[in-house]
């Protein structure tokens, strides 16, 4: 059975992307900061043998040794790099908050960087050997015609290009990376106007994944429908 870590899978897309993969029948490690308070993973891994559920904030580092070296002699096929944070929506030209804009840098960036790090052995044991990130369309400095959501859109940039270089740097061990754009989605941070639901866009980015991933190596910018983004 294949194994998929999927991160901020206590709800929206995380939790959706642990709904289909174990519906897919893979072995599902479901990764979210607050065990205690995520009612509806638990409900459902309860449900389902083939998940399980570890406590992982992607910030705290010995969280994120700690998980890799309990989980050290599993591969893992599929690497869901879900969390995220938007961040402060109150800042503004003129009100620019430095903390707010680190805080958000360092949750979407780093802390996916040092996740995909740490379980880079996992990965290149594993037969499918799928890194994917879930990036969004406001890290295109290309479609930037509204400004605006400064930390956010600087994360997710930065985002895109760690994971290139990331791609780089494993193709000798046969890693698979992909950066995917969600859509805009039906969650707490997509709010009640977006256009789809978690259950399109995740399986939208798994057809994208199954599709496109061996031959990717985070060198376009794919939306969950197949589309394109400019850098």
């Amino acid at each position: 059975m294949e194994t998929v870590l999927v991160t901020g899978a206590n709800r929206g897309i995380g939790l959706e992307f642990v709904r289909q993969f174990t519906n897919l029948k893979k072995q599902v490690v479901a990764c979210c900061r607050n065990v205690e308070q995520a009612k509806e993973l638990n409900e459902f891994a309860q449900k389902n043998d083939s998940v399980s559920v570890y406590e992982l904030d992607v910030t705290k580092q010995a969280q994120i040794d700690k998980l890799s070296k309990e989980l050290s002699s599993q591969p893992i096929d599929y690497l869901i790099n879900n969390a995220g944070i938007y961040g402060s929506r109150k800042v503004t030209l003129g009100s620019l908050d430095p903390e707010n804009f680190l805080n958000v840098m360092e949750v979407n960036c780093l802390a996916t960087l040092k996740v995909s790090e740490a379980f880079l052995d996992q990965l290149a044991k594993s037969q499918k050997k799928m890194l994917v990130t879930i990036s969004s369309q406001m890290g295109s400095i290309t479609d930037n015609d509204s400004g605006g959501s400064y930390a956010y859109r600087a994360s997710k940039a930065a985002l895109n290009a760690v994971m290139r270089s990331f791609a780089i740097d494993t193709s000798h061990l046969g890693v698979n990376v992909m950066t995917l754009h969600p859509g805009w989605v039906k969650t707490d941070m997509g709010g009640g106007n977006a256009f789809i639901s978690t259950t399109e866009s995740v399986l939208g980015m798994i057809e994208q994944i199954e599709k496109h991933g061996k031959n990717d190596h985070a060198q376009i910018f794919r939306r969950f429908d197949g589309k394109t983004i400019g850098w």
